[in-house]
């Protein structure tokens, strides 16, 4: 009986798990070089985890399932949730800022598409414990750092700023109701997605007049953070330090180099529930692929598992779009087999022999020793390692071996004694 996997999932055969391996060991790298530790957390939570403060969408795309006790658990669709719930638990011994990153594996049932997978690997960074836009900077100058470590450059992708206090007081200003907020913010999400038509379209299916659209449209196109001022909006005390926020924001990635990389875009809103203040985006500059990476401030969230408020912002980067958008700029480098010694040998005869001088180069040396009995060009049209040691009766007579250098062809003759020093 022929069983496929299952549909969403991915086979990683070994070259599948080379490129994968790198892509984590990028993201690892750039977190630890801006000093964030490392966690991890159940891949089976309580199913409410998710329910408390995730709005619709992920709640609905949980895969659960009811244990033998009767409980609901879900598996992870997302970490932020698992982290903010860790922190409540250690939050009075956990030194501030709490600065983490994970790399989980996570599912989500959805429609499997260019991008989008049922299972996925996300990188999350994380830092908490302070109002202050400096976590906010670091965290957002890493998803750069992290796409600089692919060799990728302002010509790739940029970041889409925003600060969702400043656009729900905007609305608030032009007469949207409180209870139609979160409606409109839906609408504004999807804006990338429509046509101009169908975007003013839906605005005006949640009860918006055409002159609240077209002061909004007028306002989503301030692209640079020197015009926001020029907004003709009385905006509430909110609007106001949601400008200050993305001032100060902007001021402080212009001192870390990377503020040719961002762009203030008002019209980013992301989906969950829990953003408070600053949202952002790394995005693909030619618009092909869905965002590289999103995420933002999320001040109350900790609070919702019955920890004090502790203010944090952070944001995912997924492996499945990250890959393609990579595939697609040709920044995925040969990734060759780490072996720098294949042992061949002229024929089973001097196995024993072959075995001792692999146990010896293994001790210092990734090693491969042919195991089958091919023949001696099949072996050397096998092996990938940049060194061949050659192992013949005639040789091991004189107690020698044969050193093939596989990039020049240049063979050497050594003594078996001296392999210890190769």
């Amino acid at each position: 009986m022929k069983i496929q996997k299952v549909k969403g999932t991915r086979d990683f055969y070994p070259e599948d798990m080379k490129l994968h391996n790198w892509i984590l060991s990028k993201w690892k790298k750039v977190a630890e070089k801006l000093a964030y530790k490392e966690f991890d957390g159940p891949m089976l939570e309580n199913a409410e985890l998710w329910k408390v403060k995730s709005g619709d969408e992920i709640p609905e795309q949980m895969y659960t399932l009811n244990d033998k006790s009767g409980r609901l658990l879900a598996v992870r669709p997302e970490l932020t949730p698992t982290l903010a719930r860790m922190v409540a638990e250690r939050q009075k011994v956990l030194k501030k800022p709490i600065k983490w990153f994970s790399s989980p594996r996570c599912w989500r049932y959805e429609n499997p598409q260019s991008g989008r997978l049922r299972e996925f690997w996300q990188f999350n960074m994380d830092a908490l414990g302070s109002d202050s836009m400096s976590l906010d900077a670091e965290i957002i100058l890493s998803s750069i750092m992290i796409m600089e470590e692919f060799d990728l450059d302002e010509t790739y992708f940029y970041v889409r700023i925003s600060n969702r206090k400043v656009i729900r007081s905007i609305l608030k200003a032009i007469g949207v109701e409180e209870n139609n907020l979160n409606k409109i913010s839906s609408v504004i999400d999807k804006k990338d997605k429509l046509t101009e038509n169908d975007f003013i379209e839906m605005l005006k299916e949640q009860k918006m007049t055409d002159k609240q659209v077209q002061i909004l449209l007028k306002t989503l196109l301030i692209d640079n953070i020197t015009n926001i001022d020029k907004l003709d909006i009385k905006l509430d005390t909110d609007g106001t330090d949601g400008i200050n926020e993305l001032k100060e924001l902007m001021h402080l990635l212009e001192l870390y180099g990377v503020g040719k990389y961002c762009k203030m875009d008002l019209s980013i809103m992301r989906g969950f529930d829990y953003y408070t203040s600053t949202i952002f985006e790394v995005f693909d500059k030619s618009n092909k692929f869905r965002a590289i990476a999103g995420g933002g401030r999320y001040d109350d969230l900790v609070s919702v598992f019955e920890g004090d408020r502790c203010p944090g912002v952070g944001y995912g980067m997924g492996d499945v779009v990250l890959e393609l958008f990579l595939r697609e700029h040709n920044k995925i480098p040969d990734l060759n087999d780490n072996i720098d010694f294949f042992i061949a040998l002229i024929d089973d005869s001097v196995m024993d022999e072959a075995i001792k001088i692999t146990q010896i180069l293994r001790k210092k040396y990734n090693v491969e020793m042919e195991l089958i009995g091919r023949k001696l060009g099949k072996q050397l049209s096998y092996t990938d390692a940049k060194k061949v040691i050659i192992v013949g009766k005639e040789d091991l007579e004189d107690n020698k071996i044969t050193l093939k250098d596989m990039d020049t062809g240049d063979e050497t003759k050594i003594s078996i004694n001296d392999i210890k020093d190769i």
